[in-house]
């Protein structure tokens, strides 16, 4: 029996999981048969102690050949609303049956079937029972129900301010916390920059209707580098004046404002939907133009001798 367990063993025989989740261990088999043999030795796999329906075997039968060893996979899941099997402490046992009819190898195993979140198999709630009550083994698991249902309340609960930081807010939050600011987010918009405009639209309506403003949500919307000239249309000393992007020969034009997108190459606004934003973002008096254009450095029609 010694020396037939020593060629068997459980890659873990102590497991804990919670209900609804999962632990796995192997079952590693060695042969009994000296390597050169063309024999092998058979196994039949069962496992006592444990529901039926909280575990699965990988296979129930090892075929180990001569001088070699041979593995099966122990899953262990047990359900979440089991109302057959309690959650608690479980002894089991896998008894590898060999089919020569020899004797039986029992691999001992202890499971500890845990509720969600929970750590150990008393409830935290017993400190708020008389003290008559707090050693009761019965109450401890049976409130383990109740804390299993609390716990994420109270989670939600610590958490809140995370829920109102645009940078740690779940993603299907941020539509929620936009309207605290009056926002009302583009879905085109990838998620970290949906944050990034939600985190600066106070800052950025003490701007609004002014070329600053303009530039830095355009900025952040388009991910494109926004150039804006006032009341001119083409080359101009000052302001956003860029060499080889919006410099060209123009004229004044009061109440109009020429916008320069200098883009990465890659796919990005539209002509369009740049148009309708500059449109959406502007005073309503003031005319525009939008272009885009390639940024330095990243223009598709590489370079020219």
């Amino acid at each position: 029996m010694a020396i037939a367990e020593a060629r068997a063993r459980l890659t873990d025989d102590d497991l804990k999981v919670e209900a609804g989740a999962t632990a796995e261990s192997i079952i590693e088999v060695g042969s009994t048969v000296d390597a050169g043999n063309d024999s092998f030795n058979e196994y039949a796999i069962r496992v006592v102690g444990l529901p039926e329906h909280w575990f699965s075997l990988s296979t129930s039968r090892l075929r180990v050949p001569a001088g070699q060893s041979a593995q099966a996979l122990l899953v262990i899941h047990p359900s979440l609303d089991d109302r057959r099997a309690p959650l608690g402490e479980y002894r089991f046992l896998v008894e590898l049956a060999p089919a020569d009819g020899t004797e039986t190898i029992e691999l001992p195993g202890h499971l500890l079937v845990l509720a969600p979140g929970a750590t150990t198999l008393r409830s935290q709630l017993l400190q708020y029972l008389p003290a008559l009550y707090q050693s009761d083994t019965f109450l401890a698991r049976f409130l383990l129900i109740f804390q299993s249902i609390l716990d994420p309340i109270e989670q939600t609960i610590d958490n809140t301010h995370h829920y109102l930081d645009p940078g740690m807010a779940p993603a299907h939050f941020l539509p929620w916390l936009a309207s605290w600011v009056g926002l009302e987010l583009d879905p085109g918009l990838d998620e970290a920059r949906q944050r990034e405009l939600i985190r600066r639209t106070v800052e950025l309506s003490r701007w609004k209707g002014t070329r600053r403003g303009l530039r830095e949500e355009l900025k952040i919307r388009t991910g494109a580098r926004p150039l804006i000239v006032e009341n001119f249309d083409g080359m101009r000393l000052g302001q956003d004046a860029s060499l080889g992007l919006n410099t060209h020969l123009g004229m004044r034009c009061d109440q109009f404002i020429a916008v320069t997108l200098a883009t990465d190459g890659g796919q990005g606004t539209t002509q369009h939907d740049a148009d309708v934003l500059v449109q959406e973002l502007k005073p309503a008096h003031v005319g525009h133009v939008v272009r885009i254009v390639p940024a330095p450095g990243n223009s598709k029609g590489g370079d020219h001798g």
